[in-house]
């Protein structure tokens, strides 16, 4: 049995073939086209957002992305050329440093030649000049030792060997005779010599005067004082004087930066019972009187006091002063209370309690006048550039005020000459307890012909003396 083929068939296989190869062509040719594309996309595909910003192609197309890159690219190489020409630059001024370093090390080196080439020159100068004198040396003393020893008969004569000449001051009668020779100062005396006396030598200074540029009698005073002293007693260092009463009263400056201006003195009494620190008591003492300077502490509100002298008064009269004028200006001792404070308790004395008021209230007085002075002007900038006061208000006020301010001024000026001593003191009354430290040793010696208080008269002469008076 034949079979038949249907026509529509054999029409729709081949059409469908025709389409199929079409297709599969044209997908081919798609994909060769898009395969560049495709491996770009899958290397910008490898960055990472973070990386694609840095570069700045975030988002972009590749084109742009393309384009970015080569723009970076020729940044580099600019930034390249600009670095490669620096280096270029600083290798040679480098290398300009070198040869200027090389320059300057030439000329220390000419420096330290021509230096040591002057020392050696000068070294060989003094060389031959020390070879000069030692030749010379050598020479004298060759003639020195060459030459023969004077005997007794060649010495210099007497007069210098000018005797019997015009030259000697007397014609010579003998070799041992003695010629004097008046001195160049010598003066005669003309009244002596009229007189049909001996005329007498005088000269403008006596020999073994007192004068003060001779000292030929002072071992001679010092032995009569030694033996004119008797040594009595003497006070130890950190001796102690109790017992003492002030005779006047303790005013002691308050020290200003450091130091005390015009302190003032102070004199103490101490009676004959007083004790040394050994306990020795001063039979033949009668008394003594201690002088010396305070000065106030304004914080203890206390006075320190200095010992400066003592005055020692025997029985006899006699009076000892220690230690001598000028012979220590630093003190010999301290004051204490009875109770061994080395400060004693005062009242504080001062007078900035008026002074300060008073110069604050003309202070103040001279402000408001300055104040009320130009309180009636305007100062203006000029074009110079400086500043112009001309008077725009009253008058009167303004000269009110320039005239309380030049007396307000005048008055401070007056008042700060007037209390320019200022004074912070601390005050102890006379007639305080205290007690005296000695920090020297006192050689209290006897003088027999020293001076007394008292001198004993003779009945006569207070007679006479009687009479005088009546």
């Amino acid at each position: 049995m034949q079979v038949k083929s249907n026509a529509l068939v054999k029409i729709l296989v081949p059409m469908v073939l025709l389409i199929g190869g079409f297709i599969g062509i044209k997908s081919c040719r798609s994909t060769e086209g898009a395969a560049p594309d495709t491996t770009s996309n899958n290397v910008l595909a490898t960055l990472s957002p973070e990386e694609l910003q840095a570069l700045g192609v975030g988002g972009d197309t590749p084109e742009d992305t393309l384009r970015t890159l080569i723009g970076t690219l020729n940044k580099v190489r600019a930034e390249q050329r600009h670095l490669s020409q620096q280096n270029a630059d600083i290798l040679k001024e480098n290398d300009q440093l070198k040869s200027q370093r090389h320059d300057v090390a030439g000329q220390i080196d000419a420096a330290v030649a021509a230096i040591r080439q002057e020392d050696e020159q000068r070294r060989r100068e003094l060389q031959d000049e020390q070879q000069g004198v030692l030749a010379q040396i050598d020479l004298l003393t060759e003639r020195l030792n060459s030459a023969p020893l004077p005997s007794q008969d060649n010495q210099m004569p007497l007069g210098l060997g000018l005797a019997g000449s015009p030259y000697s001051a007397q014609p010579a009668k003998g070799q041992d005779e003695l010629i004097w020779v008046p001195p160049a100062d010598e003066k005669s005396s003309d009244m002596q010599a009229m007189g049909n006396e001996k005329t007498t030598a005088q000269f403008p200074t006596s020999f073994l005067s007192e004068q003060p540029t001779t000292g030929q009698n002072t071992p001679q005073n010092s032995s009569l004082k030694e033996e004119n002293e008797k040594l009595v007693y003497t006070l130890p260092e950190n001796a102690t004087l109790v017992g003492s009463q002030a005779m006047t009263a303790l005013l002691g400056r308050v020290p200003v930066n450091g130091t005390v201006t015009d302190p003032y003195p102070f004199k103490i009494l101490i009676g004959k019972n007083n004790l040394t620190a050994n306990g020795i008591e001063l039979p033949e003492v009668e008394g003594a009187v201690v002088s010396g300077s305070a000065s106030g502490d304004w914080t203890l509100a206390c006075v320190r006091g200095q010992v400066n002298s003592i005055t020692f008064v025997f029985q006899d009269g006699t009076v000892r002063t220690l230690p001598g004028t000028g012979q220590n200006p630093q003190g010999i001792g301290w004051l204490s209370d009875e109770n061994g404070i080395p400060c004693i308790s005062g009242e504080r004395k001062s007078n900035a309690s008026t002074y300060l008021p008073t110069l604050f209230a003309l202070s103040a007085m001279n402000s408001a006048g300055d104040a009320l002075n130009e309180s009636q002007r305007t100062a203006q900038t000029n074009g110079a550039g400086g500043i112009t006061s001309a008077l725009t208000g009253n008058a009167g006020q303004s000269a009110l005020g320039k005239a309380m301010a030049g007396g307000m001024n005048d008055i401070t000026e007056w008042l700060k000459q007037r209390y320019s001593q200022t004074f912070d003191a601390v005050y102890v009354p006379p007639g305080a307890r205290l007690v005296v430290h000695i920090t020297q040793p006192l050689a209290i010696d006897y003088e027999a012909k020293g001076r007394k208080v008292r001198y004993g008269l003779s009945e006569s002469t207070q007679y006479n003396h009687q009479d005088v008076l009546d």
